[in-house]
Parts: structure tokens; sequence; C-alpha cells
């Protein structure tokens, strides 16, 4: 019965967030803006062994968890697109390293195919988070959750390698699923 204020006064409610885990981008480069490697490797360690237990047991575990990452949400972002939903803040805090959706905050479905349309008021140019960027926006996400893991790798050739393999990963799951609704064995 209470109203809450937001761009203007709304009836406000009480939302439940379900999912396999919240651990989210912005989780990481929280602690590695904190310079806190301690916490980010315990973050990263959890993580691993929640989500990704596969990656424990290999040469660059770090690494292989961020392949993880990388394949889910370009599947997840497909997936998306191909509905025509549109996460209209997709931010580094509200993409999580599971691959589910949460905090949808401003979120729309196209009712026809316009790229540059955006569900989100304060981006009404599209500039960010409109429907033709959204991969291009999980990427961006996606490389500051490869910087934010640097101290525990070392290694940034195989992170960028790893973040370079999204847009792969995402046009395959993208086209397979164009051919798919098309009745196409392939693309």
């Amino acid at each position: 019965g209470e109203t809450v204020r937001r761009e203007e006064l709304l009836p406000g409610a009480i939302l439940t967030r379900v999912a396999a885990s919240h651990i989210r981008v912005g989780t990481f480069q929280y602690f590695y803006a904190q310079n806190d490697v301690s916490a980010l490797k315990t973050l990263a360690d959890h993580a691993i062994a929640r989500h990704y237990p596969i990656a424990a047991n290999t040469e660059m575990p770090y690494v292989t968890f961020l392949e993880g990452v990388v394949a889910a949400q370009a599947k997840l972002i497909a997936q998306w697109l191909h509905l025509g939903f549109i996460h209209g803040v997709m931010n580094t805090d509200n993409m999580t390293i599971s691959g589910e959706t949460i905090d949808y905050g401003a979120y729309g479905w196209l009712e026809g195919y316009d790229p540059g349309w955006t569900p989100n008021t304060t981006d009404a140019q599209g500039k960010r988070y409109r429907f033709g960027h959204q991969h291009q926006i999980a990427h961006w996400n996606l490389t500051r959750f490869a910087s934010a893991v640097v101290p525990l790798v070392g290694d940034v050739a195989a992170l960028q390698e790893a973040v370079d393999d999204f847009q792969h990963i995402y046009t395959e799951a993208w086209t397979g699923m164009l051919a798919s609704k098309l009745g196409l064995p392939e693309f």
C-alpha cells in the first residue's frame, strides 16, 4: 500500500529474487578496486566450487572459470535476443557469473524489429542498452570481469583469449536459434 519514488511515485511491492547465485561481475570488480586480492581469491574459489567445479582441476582454474562465465553469458544473451528481450540496465552489477538473468530494472520486449530500441528511459538515445547492442555490452562487462581477475592469473593474454571467444560463442548460439526458428538444420 505504500508508494516508492522512482522517476515518479509508484505503487510499492515486495520482490523475491530466486537464482542459483547472486554473485555478479560487479562483486569481483569491488574487491579488485579495493586491491583486496585475498577476498578476490576467496570469492573466485567459492564461485568455482559452486558454479564451475570442473575449473578447479585445470591448469589455469581462473581462466577456465572465466571461459565458463563467458560461454554462459554468450548463450544467455543469444536466448534473450532470440525472444526479443532487452535488458535495460545490463551493467556489471546486473550480470551474474552463473549465466542467469537478475535485476531487470528497466526491461522490455520488441514488438517489431528495431535494433535501436531501449526500454531504459535514461538511455533514450539507445547508446548503451539498445536491442542491437546487448551482446556488445555483455562483452564489455566480461572484459571488466577479466580485468578484475588479473591479479589471480597474471596471464593477461589467456584472459583476453577467453573474453575474445564471447563473439564466436554468441554468434554460434544466435545463428543456431535463428536456423531452428526457420526449420533449417544449420544457419
